[in-house]
């Protein structure tokens, strides 16, 4: 029985689970990816992340979506996160970001990244993070 006992305790505390291994379901494009596009607009930074649904043309009337996350009656816009910093939807964080300040973008649209923003965040989070 004590044998057991000691396999058990083995195998239990040797378990681990990796962050990495949680949440790599997200796209990320950092400055290197995105020095091409400088003079591309927010939208357009956006609209070249894979899984983004964009509904308008023009920035002031642009909703943003993920795909795969929405329901029948209503589709639930993305979260903008800007250097951690919850800022909301994309008509309000066109407002305060330059395009040309972009080091890197991160779409989240696993489970578990989403659950740290709550409600807010599940329709999606978009990380931003400026130079």
């Amino acid at each position: 029985m004590k044998f057991y006992v000691s396999i058990f305790t083995l195998i239990f505390f040797s378990c681990e689970i990796n962050k990495t291994t949680v949440s790599n379901s997200s796209n990320i494009y950092d400055s290197r990816t995105l020095k091409n596009r400088s003079s591309i607009s927010l939208l357009n930074k956006i609209r070249t992340s894979p899984g983004i649904i964009i509904q308008g043309n023009d920035e002031e009337n642009a909703r943003v979506y993920t795909r795969g996350i929405n329901s029948i009656n209503f589709q639930k816009e993305v979260l903008f996160v800007l250097n951690g910093f919850q800022v909301g939807t994309f008509s309000q964080i066109v407002n305060i970001l330059d395009p040309n300040d972009i080091k890197s973008i991160q779409v989240l649209k696993n489970g578990s990244d989403l659950a740290i923003y709550g409600f807010r965040g599940s329709g999606g989070v978009i990380l931003i993070k400026t130079k």
